[in-house]
């Protein structure tokens, strides 16, 4: 029987960016993938600013940023009757979020057929153990470990592999969660959509705009029509009807719908495919996102309608989240307790988002809704989420709930670390600079003490000494005196907060607290 610290069932973006995470703090991992190769359809299209803070933290914004979407300069988000015909409906730039003060990093133009392979290089590279066409087929979840049943599709053979952990990020329809006998609630079904990808040249019904995503919904058809190379080849998810099936859509009658959603009735059309199964639309969270040794991330714990590039960004905080945590608990750091926050912090930004991605749906097909307000609230959504309790020590100050106001930042316990500009041996970097490592403390210019807290993980650092505040501004932005200090986590929340000098022996048992140890 093999043996490795974490097995990785799903080889999405999930899956493959907890290997790269693992990585990064030296855990070992397993990834098996059922298909036989990264994801061809671009589907995802950016990374918004926050999970560009997370691949920042293991050294991958560079490359992420030196990868350019086919539509990178594309910003429409509209509603109309046929593409020719009048915009009912334009939502807010996703990409305008006014992010300059709120974060060093911008949004990424990447697709996620461009991304996968990306990551996959970098997990391999780092020395994770990267298997397609390869699948859990059964899981044992023990107290001390889990023991999975591995199908290599090559060959038939089954192996027995026994992991510390399982991480399940297998997708939206998760045959490894089903296995751990876990539900979902969530919203009934949205729609039922059927692919179709095609080539027109589409300039003049398009007068000059630069299409993201075009719902279009007239008698006739309702779907929404995405570019896939910026030209002219397309892709249009059309709703299923009462009845309808896959084998239904012939090229005449795609030809016909096209033609139908574009406005246009005569206008030349190359039909490349059609998917092969349908795909549906709705807002589903798991009722656990930990059962034992398992822990389930990714689209298998929360399934979200495409707007926003929300899944794509929940799904990394959840196995940045998990990454570190496990990294800890594996190093004999921290305690098993740690390990139970992951489902207590994630669970409830899980529901959030996926109601706000719910609702911003509706928006994006006609519902009658405040276009501005739910584009502010992805906005607070996307820099704001907080954690009510997990891995940190309160310090008297509410925790907003579920999100905060990412332009007044509170600097709380459970809350994002502000973003903030720092100077460190003459080069300029923000305190998101400081993610990515283990525990991080700083402490004001006043501070006299210096505790002991070696093995502990924990990397200090003072304003004015190894940091130096070029605005003076750090200690009000972060709610403490001169004399105060913080204690950051490798996800760049905050776990600790204290306004003034401690007593010297608080600093080791907020690390018990916050390590469960």
């Amino acid at each position: 029987m093999s043996e490795i610290p974490v097995l990785i069932a799903g080889g999405g973006v999930a899956g493959l960016s907890a290997a790269v995470f693992l990585a990064r703090y030296g855990v070992p991992a397993l990834l098996v993938e059922r298909h036989p190769e990264p994801s061809t359809d671009p589907r995802a299209r950016a990374l918004n600013p926050r999970t560009m803070e997370l691949y920042r933290a293991v050294g991958l914004e560079q490359a992420i940023g030196r990868v350019r979407s086919p539509i990178a300069d594309h910003t429409v988000v509209a509603h109309a009757k046929t593409m020719a015909g009048p915009e009912l409906l334009r939502l807010p730039n996703r990409l305008d979020t006014g992010s300059d003060a709120l974060s060093p990093c911008r949004w990424a133009a990447i697709d996620q057929n461009q991304l996968e392979p990306l990551l996959r290089a970098h997990a391999v590279e780092a020395g994770a153990d990267v298997r397609y066409h390869h699948e859990v087929v059964a899981v044992d979840n023990n107290p001390d470990g889990v023991v999975a049943l591995v199908r290599d599709h090559h060959t038939g053979r089954q192996e027995r592999v026994r992991a510390g952990h399982l991480i399940v990020a297998d997708g939206a329809h998760s045959p490894v969660r089903r296995m751990l006998d876990v539900g979902q609630d969530g919203s009934d079904l949205l729609a039922r959509k059927v692919n179709i990808y095609f080539d027109a040249d589409l300039r003049e019904p398009l007068d000059g705009r630069k299409i993201v995503a075009l719902t279009v919904r007239n008698p006739a058809v309702h779907g929404f029509l995405t570019s896939i190379d910026g030209a002219k080849r397309w892709r249009f998810a059309v709703s299923l009807g009462p009845g309808d099936d896959v084998a239904d859509f012939t090229e005449e009658r795609c030809v016909h719908l096209l033609r139908t959603a574009i406005g246009v009735d005569d206008l030349p059309i190359v039909i490349d495919r059609v998917s092969e199964i349908p795909w549906e639309i709705s807002g589903q969270v798991a009722h656990r996102m930990r059962v034992g040794r398992a822990f389930i991330a990714g689209d298998a714990a929360h399934v979200m309608p495409p707007v926003g590039t929300f899944g794509v960004a929940t799904a990394v905080q959840d196995v940045f989240n998990l990454a570190w945590k496990i990294a800890l608990h594996q190093r004999g750091v921290a305690g098993s307790g740690l390990l139970d926050t992951y489902e207590t912090e994630r669970l409830p930004v899980a529901r959030h988002t996926t109601a706000l991605t719910v609702e911003r749906y509706g928006l994006v097909n006609g519902k009658p809704g405040d276009a501005r307000d739910s584009a502010i609230r992805q906005r607070a959504t996307m820099f704001g989420y907080t954690y009510p309790e997990g891995a940190f020590v309160p310090d008297g100050t509410p925790t907003p709930s579920p999100v905060e106001d990412p332009d007044h930042p509170t600097a709380a316990p459970g809350c994002r670390a502000p973003h903030h500009t720092l100077e460190h041996n003459g080069t300029t970097l923000s305190t998101v600079d400081l993610m990515g490592r283990g525990l991080v403390l700083v402490v004001g210019p006043d501070w006299q003490q210096a505790p002991d807290l070696s093995g502990a993980c924990v990397e200090q650092h003072r304003i004015g000494d190894t940091l130096h505040d070029p605005t003076g501004d750090f200690t009000r932005r972060y709610g403490i005196n001169d004399d105060g200090a913080v204690l950051i986590r490798p996800d760049g929340f905050i776990a600790w907060r204290s306004p003034a000098a401690p007593h010297p022996d608080v600093l080791p048992t907020v690390l018990d607290q916050v390590l469960f140890r």
